[in-house]
């Protein structure tokens, strides 16, 4: 009780000193503003968007009457849950959309920052590191900070699993409480992130690959001169301590969590909808359909001249004629391009045709029952797939990344790379960032239900389309100051990026000829190789799928690789630090020659 009392008055006299108070104050006040700002935003959504802001919403309001995601439609398993929960959890803590938005912000970021303590002993560095990513231009922009939609967790939460892993990575072989509480922290957020878009694979390699590399680590921290070219000889002399056996059980914890969470969802939709299904537009018979069907030769030259249409009018006959399935709703297969809202007639681009084929179902009678809807396409996908083998349908000659998304011949490779030099634009140099005064669009009963959802007003920005726009909405106070701190960032980068570069180039001089600090740079290195190999695949993916439009490149580009933003920050952040190491190299070399 005494040691107690003892350390609790040094702490004390510690915090009263001038240099720990002003600490402490810039905290503070870094920590509230940007609090402020984010409860202040003017939030926006469309309840008129039944497929994206209008179906999370809902989704949100059939959790809170225990309904599940509700009635079974069209809509119901076709995107992720995570966002709908994190509204969900915002309405019963009684803390407001914006608030709780600001609060998980300000986590992900106090989070990055102390994953880099091993690393960086300086306050004020750290808090530099945690403004830099607390007002990232990103969680600033009107798409990933006030629009009422999933896109305003992919930035924190992908934030967050990074920096969970490196935080993981720089304890791998300190003391076993903070390696629970890191692995406990990435195990928590991985499988909320997994569930918040649909293309949350991009980051499962760098994190199998580091969990693996802190695996290997942990086995052999009792062995300090370890090598790769003696690994036989260190095998042979290995012995475990329980807080080895303990470490090397957290390192699979993010994978059993994930896991765990998928079997919890399938459960979940087999008990309320009849299919043990997490997605059954991007899994289950619909997925293999979508897949057989992208894939299909529709026998013309369409797929040579028009590389906008994934799925033509020609291949969905095909398919008719070889499933018998297929062909029992071939009249409302017809609707589509005659009478519906997805076609005038012309080839669907893009994905979009999975969209009308599942309207066309509905109106054929299902998705109205899981279980009969998914024996449907279950009997069109073994159709199809019996086609395939017999000769009857053959695959179009193109490059594939994904299952479900459209393949690529040569002559559209140079288009992928004018995209991606697009979203590199948006990722680095935050191109067209902004936050403007957008307007909330629905029926006003609905907006009524989202504003006691979501504890906000939209009154200020609320648009009745059936009458005329008489005044624009203005642009708010906290949305001008936003948009500075998004044009300080833009002024600043081309400097930002000459640091970055130079902490980079100590790096791999640190990495080939340091002997104090070589485990240290070389993990650096090693962490930076894994962070722009993952930043690839996902820029890679990214413009891949999106290139099926042209004419929309930037609005794409912009709309979708917001979750790049975090981890260009963090190969800036990692290159940075590494002009930090240079006074402790200094300082060694000053040890060593006196």
């Amino acid at each position: 009780m005494q040691t107690l009392k003892s350390d609790t008055g040094n702490s004390l006299k510690k915090l009263k000193q001038p240099i720990n108070l002003l600490v402490l104050v810039v905290l503070i006040g870094l920590t509230v503003f940007r609090l402020v700002l984010s409860a202040k935003a003017p939030y926006f959504t469309n309840l008129f968007a039944g497929y994206d802001d209008q179906l999370f919403i809902r989704y949100s309001e059939e959790i809170l009457k225990g309904n599940w995601l509700g009635e079974y439609s069209t809509t119901t398993l076709s995107k992720g849950v995570s966002y709908s929960l994190f509204m969900v959890w915002s309405n019963k803590l009684h803390l407001s959309y914006g608030v709780f938005l600001g609060i998980f912000n300000i986590l992900a970021s106090s989070i990055a920052a102390i994953a880099l303590r091993p690393l960086v002993h300086n306050r004020w560095i750290l808090i530099f590191i945690y403004t830099f990513f607390l007002y990232s231009p990103v969680t600033l922009t009107s798409e990933y900070s006030t629009r009422i939609y999933r896109n305003t967790l992919v930035v924190p939460a992908v934030l967050l699993v990074i920096s969970c892993l490196i935080g993981l990575y720089f304890r791998r072989n300190g003391k076993l409480r903070p390696f629970i509480l890191w692995s406990g922290g990435l195990s928590l957020i991985f499988p909320f992130y997994w569930y918040i878009r649909e293309d949350s694979l991009w980051l499962f390699p760098i994190l199998t690959v580091g969990l693996v590399i802190i695996f290997g680590s942990v086995i052999f921290e009792n062995n300090p001169n370890f090598k790769l070219k003696n690994i036989r000889t260190a095998i042979k002399k290995i012995h475990f301590t329980k807080q080895q056996v303990v470490k090397l059980i957290l390192c699979f914890l993010p994978f059993v969590l994930l896991f765990s969470t998928v079997k919890v969802l399938k459960n979940m939709n087999q008990e309320h909808y009849g299919v043990a299904l997490v997605n059954d537009r991007t899994s289950g018979a619909f997925g293999n359909v979508s897949k057989q069907l992208i894939r299909m030769d529709d026998g013309t030259e369409l797929n040579e001249k028009n590389s906008k249409v994934w799925v033509s009018k020609k291949a969905l006959e095909k398919a008719e004629a070889v499933s018998p399935a297929l062909k029992s709703i071939a009249k409302n297969i017809e609707w589509i391009y005659k009478g519906s809202p997805w076609s005038g007639g012309e080839d669907i681009a893009g994905d979009i045709i999975f969209w009308a084929l599942r309207d066309a179902a509905a109106q054929a009678g299902y998705y109205k029952d899981g279980k009969k809807t998914e024996e449907f396409w279950s009997k069109v996908d073994s159709e199809l797939s019996s086609a395939y083998r017999k000769g009857q349908l053959k695959q179009k000659k193109e490059i594939y990344l994904t299952a479900t998304g459209d393949g690529k011949l040569r002559k559209d490779l140079p288009l992928v790379g004018e995209f991606m030099k697009s979203g590199f634009d948006y990722n680095v140099f935050y191109k067209n960032y902004s936050q403007g005064a957008d307007v909330t669009l629905g029926p006003k009963e609905d907006v009524g239900k989202a504003e006691k959802l979501l504890k906000h007003s939209f009154k200020e920005n609320w648009q009745d389309i059936n009458l005329p726009l008489t005044e624009s909405p203005k642009v708010v106070k906290s949305a001008k100051i936003s948009n500075r701190i998004i044009q300080l960032y833009r002024d600043i980068t081309p400097v930002w990026l000459g640091f970055c570069a130079l902490g980079f180039l100590i790096i791999l001089i640190g990495s080939l000829f340091s002997k104090a600090q070589l485990k240290t740079f070389r993990g650096m290195l090693l962490i930076l190789l894994g962070l722009v190999l993952s930043y690839l695949i996902f820029l890679i993916g990214v413009s891949w799928f999106c290139s099926w439009a042209p004419e929309r490149k930037d609005m794409f580009m912009m709309i979708y690789t917001g979750a790049g933003v975090p981890v260009v920050q963090w190969i800036e952040v990692m290159a940075f630090v590494g002009i930090v190491q240079l006074p402790i190299i200094a300082k060694k070399i000053n040890k060593k020659n006196s």
